[in-house]
């Protein structure tokens, strides 16, 4: 719900801010207006700020055009030229950069102080920021407590978030901070809002426990695998040296009451990404095959109970003894039942692999040359990788 500079200057018509040049670039996101008269102070910009100029200390040959290019370099939103104290009209040389560069350069008659400028244009954005707070704690709501309803879905009624839209919730994951986790994080995710802005007018982006939540409406699955791969672009490019990220996308809901379904979804398939099981840097709940059938079991206790009957026995073994049957034995239904292709990956005797066979099929009770066996042992290997 960030807003682009067109909707802001839209939203406040009492302004009296004039399109100079640059109309292209109205489509830049503002989160605050400043006062900026040097160049020397310009690296506290964060970016996406509009910000107003007199010209004061500006007025030498060249000095203007020098302070525009480096607020476009700094990411400013646009610049707002006072017109009537120090400069009678915008210099050509500026005109021509910010419409060359799609840099929205507006003009401000001498009678307006910077203040009736300044001060409606920030209530505006205030109020902006505070929507998508009460959106965000919404949706948190409807993810931590789907059965209160009363705790969402008037407050995101109110906001246009229809209940019976279909959404879908993504989490990214990162590791390996180059920074300040926090800082490093919020940063991440303002580079997700601003590319959801573009495209996804129902969106919301919010951080929890060390990662990015997105929760998006989205109508159909392949508009939604576009948005993910699109936010793992934004992800990759806004990475730092050593920092990876993982992402999970969870299915589309039937209505914004399963919001907390997709989230649990999108976190399970973080926690496989986690133990090496998908390979790919982005995974969606509806490529997963047998493994969504396994996330649709509600009662935990179920899987666990199920993984304990099949595999304990030999868990157990493994510990007192300090063996490795558990590993063999998943490698080798891994290699349909290969005994050179195991050993050759272990690195071991291919006597060694039928020896640890057997003496895992013992173990367990188990006739391996029966389907049946192999079905449920490869079953309660997926829900270990899930627990």
């Amino acid at each position: 719900m960030t807003l682009e500079l067109r909707e802001l200057i839209e939203g406040c018509p009492d302004v009296p801010l004039h399109p100079a040049a640059g109309e292209d670039g109205l489509g830049h996101h503002v989160t605050w207006v400043h006062v900026l008269e040097s160049t020397q102070m310009i690296d506290y910009l964060a970016g996406d700020e509009l910000i107003l100029v007199t010209g004061i200390a500006l007025q030498e040959d060249g000095a203007l055009l020098k302070h525009v290019k480096s607020l476009y370099e700094h990411r400013a939103a646009g610049i707002a030229l006072d017109i009537g104290h120090f400069f009678m009209e915008p210099p050509e040389d500026v005109v021509l950069f910010c419409e060359e560069h799609g840099f929205p350069l507006f003009t401000i008659p001498k009678s307006a102080p910077f203040e009736n400028i300044a001060r409606p244009l920030c209530r505006r954005l205030i109020e902006e920021e505070t929507k998508e707070r009460m959106v965000s704690a919404a949706f948190q709501n409807a993810i931590s407590f789907p059965d209160q309803q009363e705790l969402y879905t008037a407050t995101l009624s109110e906001f246009h978030f229809e209940i019976e839209w279909r959404y879908a919730v993504a989490i990214v994951q990162v590791e390996n901070y180059a920074g300040d986790p926090y800082v490093r994080l919020n940063l991440i995710a303002a580079e997700i809002r601003r590319y959801l802005h573009r495209d996804v007018r129902f969106s919301t982006v919010f951080s929890a426990w060390k990662q990015i939540i997105v929760v998006m409406h989205c109508d159909e699955p392949q508009q939604l695998r576009n948005w993910g791969r699109g936010i793992l672009t934004i992800v990759e490019h806004a990475l730092r040296r050593q920092e990876t990220a993982s992402i999970g996308v969870g299915k589309l809901t039937k209505s914004i009451r399963c919001v907390s379904k997709s989230h649990r979804q999108a976190a399970s398939i973080l926690k496989l990404q986690s133990r090496k099981k998908l390979e790919d840097r982005i995974n969606f709940f509806d490529d997963l095959g047998a493994y969504r059938v396994l996330l649709g079991i509600e009662d935990p206790e179920i899987s666990r109970e199920y993984h304990t009957q099949i595999l304990g026995p030999l868990i157990e073994y493994d510990k007192e003894s300090d063996s490795d049957l558990l590993d063999v034995l998943r490698c080798y239904l891994n290699h349909n039942d290969s005994v050179k292709e195991t050993a050759d990956e272990l690195f071991v005797h291919r006597n060694t692999v039928n020896y640890k066979i057997s003496k895992a099929a013992e173990i367990l009770c188990m006739d391996l040359s029966k389907l049946d066996s192999r079905l449920q042992l490869l079953l309660a290997f997926m829900l270990m990788d899930m627990m």
